[in-house]
């Protein structure tokens, strides 16, 4: 159920957006919106809301925004004055930012996405349309609605909300799916590995579709991908074909493993069944070379002349587990290949933008440097809603007022900045640990802190899957990568202290609670 105050923080909110006419109006719900299965890996998954938090930021780097935001679990209010505190003052207009934030929270810790937890409370809907209704009554900018990624549950809680989604509409998410990124990779003249092109539901016709392509590139490793439903590398399967015969594919489809450890064969058939699969060429690393992944994110909106205007955002080096999971990111992405990455996804973006899709893009790609040191750049799938890189990318752009470079760079004050992100600071020994007790830790490490003035340090984030679940993430910023290595490290340090003198503590606390 919604947390007791929240009525209340809807009234102080309402009342202040009304007596500042120059505010727009966001709502926000960062739910994301994957298959049940593919919410189910990972540690403390299903709290991944919390991420949104980037949009506080805004707050306080755009003085003419009011966000309203659901969230499941709350966020402590220690955390909220935190991120409301990172950006410096921008003038004396500034104001107090609590007053333009409103976080939302719904009592509920269950297993289930955002969305669905919001759409049980009808009168809280309700009243959220009503505000934003007298918003638009004053002659107030109302955003569409922002979310993590668009489904048909996100357009029936913008639809109950009375607004619009700010992420791609619906009937465009086919263009996002494994197929739809292979079909307009071919359309728009990029390389690619080979594979097929349409998804397919069963494992007859895939033992066809294989015995196909063993017959026209030789034996060797195939990746399945499970066509939607999946993020995060989760979706895939490995099998080896050495002949190019039906039997041959079939059988080694029939002992397919997929490639993440939680997801078992028969978990991975029935998504296959229901989602359908498509084919693509396992590109190994070359000997004596290297294998990369790099992305980009873009984002489609009007432009200028109403025309929808495609803008890139940053490449990073994406970080991938061997099984292809993605772990965090770098950026930028290497120069060795920026330069195509940056000129490939732009060329997709546009292909995007003429067919309706809107929002965050992200496009990912391989590159495999052989011995000789030439780098080969391939796309490699599409996603049409914000991904990992979204939330350290839009987390940096509202700390620094620094310039973005067309070759993908940022500099603040003559010096270039890097960033690595990662969801993965997880550890059983952080179990217990407050976000408050981090974050008063942090402030009294100036050299850890983010610093403003220098744009460098390190900021938290998925915070309330800290207490329960001993796991953070964390958005760090430096001067150089190896900078950025050093103090994500020395946060590493700080945490693994504070989770030490904690068990201290409660093992003191024990062994003087007298027997019963």
């Amino acid at each position: 159920m919604p947390t007791p105050d929240i009525g209340q923080r809807i009234d102080l909110f309402e009342a202040y957006v009304a007596r500042h006419p120059q505010l727009r109006l966001r709502v926000s719900c960062p739910s994301q919106e994957f298959s049940d299965l593919e919410m189910a890996q990972g540690v403390g998954r299903w709290f991944s809301c919390v991420r949104g938090l980037w949009e506080s930021l805004d707050v306080g780097s755009q003085p003419d925004l009011a966000l309203l935001m659901f969230q499941a679990p709350a966020v402590p209010r220690s955390v909220e004055r935190y991120v409301l505190g990172l950006v410096p003052p921008v003038g004396p207009g500034d104001g107090d930012r609590s007053l333009r934030h409103a976080l939302l929270s719904v009592d509920d810790d269950s297993d289930r996405h955002l969305s669905e937890k919001l759409l049980e409370h009808p009168d809280l809907l309700l009243r959220v349309r009503a505000l934003v209704t007298r918003a638009r009554e004053r002659g107030q900018e109302v955003e569409p609605l922002s979310c993590y990624q668009a489904s048909d549950r996100m357009d029936e809680l913008a639809d109950r909300l009375g607004l619009d989604c700010r992420e791609t509409p619906t009937r465009t998410l086919d263009l996002g799916s494994k197929a739809g990124s292979r079909q307009l990779f071919r359309v728009a003249g990029l390389a690619h590995a080979p594979g097929t092109y349409t998804a397919a539901f069963g494992l007859p016709e895939l033992a066809r579709e294989l015995a196909d392509l063993t017959r026209s590139h030789g034996p060797g490793r195939w990746l399945l991908k499970i066509n939607e439903g999946y993020g995060s590398g989760h979706g895939l399967a490995v099998v080896t074909v050495t002949e190019p015969t039906h039997a041959t594919a079939l059988a080694a489809l029939r002992r397919l493993s997929p490639l993440t450890e939680n997801i078992s064969r028969a978990q991975f058939l029935a998504g296959l069944s229901a989602n359908g699969a498509i084919i693509e060429q396992y590109l190994g690393t070359p000997p004596a070379g290297e294998k990369r992944s790099p992305s980009a994110l873009l984002f489609i909106g009007p432009g200028p002349d109403g025309e929808p205007g495609v803008q890139l955002l940053g490449t990073h080096d994406q970080v991938l587990g061997e099984d292809l999971q993605y772990l965090g990111c770098r950026f930028p992405a290497s120069a060795a290949y920026r330069d195509a990455v940056i000129a490939m996804s732009l060329t997709v973006a546009g292909h995007l933008a003429r067919a309706g899709v809107r929002g965050h893009v992200g496009v990912d790609f391989l590159a495999r440097r052989d011995s000789d040191g030439r780098w080969d750049l391939r796309a490699v799938e599409l996603n049409l809603r914000q991904t990992g890189t979204t939330h350290p990318h839009r987390t940096v752009r509202a700390l620094v007022p620094g310039t973005w470079h067309d070759d993908g760079r940022l500099t603040h004050r003559g010096t270039e900045v890097h960033y690595t992100g990662t969801d993965g600071l997880i550890s059983p020994a952080y179990r217990g640990l407050s976000p408050a007790h981090v974050i008063r830790a942090l402030d009294g490490r100036p050299d850890l802190a983010f610093d403003p003035i220098r744009a460098r340090g390190v900021v938290p984030h998925f915070w309330t899957a800290l207490e329960p679940f001993g796991k953070l993430g964390a958005t760090v910023l430096g001067d150089s990568p190896d900078d950025c290595a050093l103090l994500q490290y020395r946060f590493v340090e700080l945490l693994d202290d504070l989770a030490a003198r904690a068990t201290g503590g409660r093992e003191r606390q024990h062994a003087g609670t007298p027997s019963p």
